[in-house]
């Protein structure tokens, strides 16, 4: 069949039949995920620019993890308000602690925080704190041990400890952890392209993680293959949520069918390399969108901070 393309009306209902999906994503739970479903809230090393809300979404997370210098940043958010920054201790901190300040170090010690140094040419912070949250939430042995541990390093190996540790987990597809990460788009941009390798990486059916990152403008988080719904409030919709980008970070690809965007597109091809990019779109379906692809894409949903904390 030939590509097409379709300008939308700015709201519209549509009806998608189960058999046109394999995946399920409700967008306001990336920022809110159910009480009942593990999940965890990595701060990376950057700047947390959305104060306004981020109070707001650390209480909608069961875990908080802070990839090394990210505990500075956490530390640097509460000023001189000691009393607030006693309330808000990670359950972790975790990397090689090169760029952790010693002062930030004393003090989370002095709090209970348990911090987990990692030496290994072959994994980055970012990866040494999956290894910490999948390991928090599939092996109690492993919880018990670093919290009852007054060994160094809480008996975890410098060298690749918690990678070893995490090898002998069996998963079978098991739980999801609904993971949200601060940071690691608007830094560096080295960083930044890691930062969506992990979206390809953390794609398969066996991985343990849902991945999305929140950064001062957009929700970031990938688009799989075989037809993904997108469910939201049309009141979150309305006051959230701004433009979008279906991006092929990966493999030059093909939008097989949109359904719900301000300009549809079917039999698509798209890449990079090409300049054929579907951005600055937006959806118009009044609570949903389907987006059907021949391999999975990066979605950028452009996030209006200011009005988010009426939706946590």
């Amino acid at each position: 069949m030939s590509e097409w393309c379709m300008e939308n009306p700015e709201n519209i209902v549509i009806n998608v039949d189960k058999g046109h999906y394999v995946h399920l994503i409700n967008v306001e739970q990336y920022l809110s995920p159910l009480s009942g479903k593990p999940s965890a809230l990595l701060i990376l090393n950057q700047k947390i620019d959305i104060a306004e809300v981020f109070l707001e979404i650390w209480h909608h997370y069961k875990l908080k993890v802070c990839a090394d210098g990210g505990a500075n940043r956490l530390y640097e958010l509460f000023g001189d308000d000691e009393s607030a920054r006693s309330r808000y201790l990670p359950d972790y901190i975790v990397g090689d602690l090169d760029s952790l300040d010693v002062e930030v170090e004393k003090y989370y010690k002095r709090k209970n925080v348990v911090i987990i140094r990692q030496f290994t040419q072959y994994s980055t912070d970012f990866s040494k704190c999956l290894d910490v949250i999948a390991l928090h939430w599939t092996s109690p042995m492993f919880v018990q041990k670093v919290r009852s541990s007054t060994e160094e390093n809480h008996s975890i190996e410098l060298y690749d400890g918690l990678a070893t540790w995490r090898k002998n987990l069996d998963f079978n597809g098991g739980i999801k952890i609904n993971t949200l990460a601060l940071g690691g788009i608007n830094g560096r941009f080295d960083q930044t392209i890691h930062s969506i390798s992990q979206l390809y990486q953390l794609s398969s059916d066996r991985s343990q993680f849902n991945l999305c990152y929140l950064s001062s403008t957009d929700l970031i988080f990938l688009i799989p293959s075989k037809g993904t719904l997108l469910t939201y409030s049309k009141e979150f919709r309305q006051a959230c949520i701004g433009n979008c980008g279906l991006l092929p970070l990966g493999l030059p690809t093909v939008l097989q069918e949109t359904r719900g965007l301000k300009w549809d597109v079917g039999n698509w091809p798209t890449s990079v390399q090409e300049g054929r990019v579907s951005s600055s779109n937006r959806f118009v379906g009044e609570n949903k969108c389907l987006l059907r692809t021949k391999d999975s894409v990066v979605i950028s949903v452009e996030i209006h901070i200011a009005n988010l904390k009426n939706f946590l």
